[in-house]
């Protein structure tokens, strides 16, 4: 279990009352509305990543914005609310490469540890295959590349790094 902190409500998100009281449940402390007796339940989210290998490279985006800047990362998004990862994961492979998944297989779910976006939010990687295509990037990114598994430019994210190890290792 990651050492991290929720985020702190000053404020009822339903009643706009100040939270003052703590009440104990489940073995935790967790903040309570007197007012509308709303308990707040921190939770974390969740991304999807696609791992696109063809021969002996894999496919990456370079990153256009902090977190990590111009590091290079496997195309990935968050899970918006309502998705399911598998669909996040073909809306995201579809905005930052201009490709389309024709299959995915669900290789490992990961709990990043340096995404101060949202910590300790949980990544699912999909090992996939996409249709033919011109590559294209979009505005969150600004580089896309086929790039040798052996000799990968500088990746950013700790998970990312994790995945690329395993790559070289020939274990995914």
């Amino acid at each position: 279990m990651l050492k991290i902190k929720p985020p702190n409500y000053i404020f009822c998100p339903f009643c706009n009352k100040k939270l003052s009281n703590i009440k104990e449940e489940d073995s935790r402390k967790r903040k309570f509305c007197r007012f509308c007796q709303w308990t707040y339940y921190p939770h974390v989210a969740v991304g999807a990543a696609a791992i696109i290998v063809k021969g002996k490279k894999v496919l990456m985006v370079q990153r256009a914005t902090e977190p990590y800047e111009d590091t290079w990362m496997f195309p990935a998004g968050f899970v918006e609310y309502g998705e399911h990862p598998f669909d996040a994961l073909k809306r995201e492979i579809k905005e930052e490469t201009n490709l389309s998944i024709k299959k995915a297989r669900l290789i490992e779910i990961f709990q990043s540890q340096d995404d101060i976006r949202s910590p300790g939010h949980f990544i699912f990687f999909y090992k996939a295959t996409v249709s033919k295509g011109k590559l294209k990037t979009d505005k969150e990114n600004k580089g896309i590349a086929w790039v040798d598994i052996k000799n990968p430019p500088k990746i950013g994210w700790k998970i990312h790094k994790h995945i690329m190890r395993l790559l070289q290792q020939k274990l995914i």
